[in-house]
């Protein structure tokens, strides 16, 4: 599936004005959806909620983990993407619990109604996410936040980064990273710590 996503991007970028950071298929990486998988497991959640579906690779492991009566709901604003990620879905069985919600995600989020025990933010990526508040209410007290892409923090932070990133994320993706990093670790109500192997940040709201 990994592969199938390399595959897309390659194919759906070249139709695109943005090109790959448009199309937006990078799978995460099948370590950190271990640690996420596992600690859904661990809570025990059922009601799951993913900004950025791609073409679902992480939305099918945390639908394993959630089992029997756990769902799934995932956005992304491709309906190509959607009507792909919905046939992996059911080539792995797990159909039942993954529902595809294609739209902008602000306009998409702000349509749901919590609460959610577990939200996996594989969309943001440097800048502030427009719709942090939103998934913060969707999301219940003793809940987990799962916010991937935080390599970028310790990318920010070394003096030759390992990629020239504001080909990507701006010019000044460097403080816009690290503003976000003090905005959550300086949130009320939230408990945040970052795990920089494999790039993720886990944020438990206390209330």
């Amino acid at each position: 599936m990994r592969r199938a996503s390399e595959d897309h991007r390659e194919a759906h970028a070249a139709r695109l004005p943005g090109g790959a950071q448009e199309c937006g298929v990078y799978p995460s990486d099948p370590l950190k959806m271990r640690v996420l998988a596992n600690m859904v497991r661990a809570m025990q959640a059922k009601r799951l909620l993913e900004v950025g579906c791609g073409l679902g690779y992480s939305a099918l492991w945390l639908a394993e983990a959630a089992g029997p009566g756990g769902s799934v709901e995932t956005i992304d604003r491709f309906p190509e993407h959607a009507e792909l990620a919905e046939g992996f879905a059911k080539e792995a069985g797990l159909e039942s619990r993954v529902k595809v919600l294609t739209g902008d995600s602000d306009a998409v989020l702000s349509g749901l109604h919590g609460p959610y025990d577990f939200v996996h933010d594989d969309g943001w990526f440097a800048v502030r996410p427009p719709h942090f508040r939103r998934v913060l209410e969707l999301l219940r007290a003793g809940g987990v936040l799962a916010m991937s892409n935080w390599f970028l923090l310790v990318q920010s932070m070394a003096e030759e980064p390992n990629l020239d990133w504001s080909e990507f994320a701006g010019p000044n993706w460097r403080e816009n990273v690290q503003a976000f990093a003090r905005e959550l670790a300086s949130e009320r109500g939230l408990e945040v710590a970052w795990m920089m192997n494999p790039g993720v940040a886990l944020a438990v709201k206390l209330a």
